[in-house]
C-alpha cells in the first residue's frame, strides 16, 4: 500500500455470483462497512464463510486483501460497490491444493492472464471468471485473456502442492 487513498468502484450484476475483490484497503474492514451501499443477499469467501445482512450472518468478519468473495445481490437491477482506501500494488495469495480458490486482482491496471501467470503455468489446472472465461494452460485454452482490478478468479491447482503466487511487477 502507498499513503494515497484512491476510490474503487466494482460493477455488479443481478442474478448471478458475482467474483469480486477490492485492491483498495478501505479503513474499516468489517464486511457489514464494506457492503453497506449495496443491497445483497450473500457474500462468501473459498472457506465457505458466508455474510447475510438480512439474517444477521457475518461470519466473514473482517475482509482481506488476499481474498476474493462471490457476492449475490438482491432484485433485478446491477449495484455499484464503492471502496475507498490505500491501493495496492500487487501482492502474495496464497493458493491451496485440491480446492477452488477465489483469487483476488491486486494489482492497479488490467494485465494479460499470460502475463499474470507467467512462470505459475505448470502449477494451474484452470483459472475462471464469473462471466465462464477460463484459462487452462495445459490444454492451450485461454477465452480469458484479460484480468482486471475489481474481479476475482476462481483457480485450481494441478498439484498435490499449495503455491504461494505472487504478482507480476510492472504491468
Amino acid at each position: 500500500t502507498t499513503d494515497a487513498t484512491v476510490t474503487q468502484n466494482v460493477s455488479l450484476d443481478p442474478f448471478m455470483m458475482n467474483m469480486t475483490s477490492l485492491n483498495v484497503v478501505p479503513g474499516d474492514l468489517s464486511a457489514s462497512s464494506v457492503f453497506s451501499g449495496l443491497n445483497l443477499l450473500l457474500v462468501k469467501n473459498d472457506a465457505s464463510e458466508y455474510y447475510v445482512p438480512d439474517f444477521d450472518v457475518d461470519q466473514i468478519g473482517n475482509i482481506s486483501s488476499d481474498e476474493g468473495y462471490k457476492l449475490f445481490l438482491n432484485g433485478a437491477s446491477g449495484q455499484v460497490l464503492t471502496a475507498t482506501g490505500a491501493p495496492l500494488s500487487g501482492g502474495t495469495v496464497m493458493l491451496e491444493a485440491f480446492m477452488m480458490n477465489l483469487l483476488p486482482y491486486l494489482p492497479q491496471d488490467c494485465m494479460s492472464t499470460l502475463d499474470v501467470f507467467s512462470g505459475f503455468e505448470d502449477n494451474l489446472l484452470l483459472v475462471k471468471d464469473d462471466q465462464s472465461d477460463y484459462y487452462v494452460p495445459s490444454f492451450g485454452v485461454e477465452t480469458l485473456s484479460t484480468m482486471c482490478p475489481g474481479e476475482a478468479y476462481a483457480v485450481f491447482l494441478s498439484g498435490a502442492s499449495d503455491v504461494s503466487f505472487t504478482y507480476p511487477m510492472g504491468g
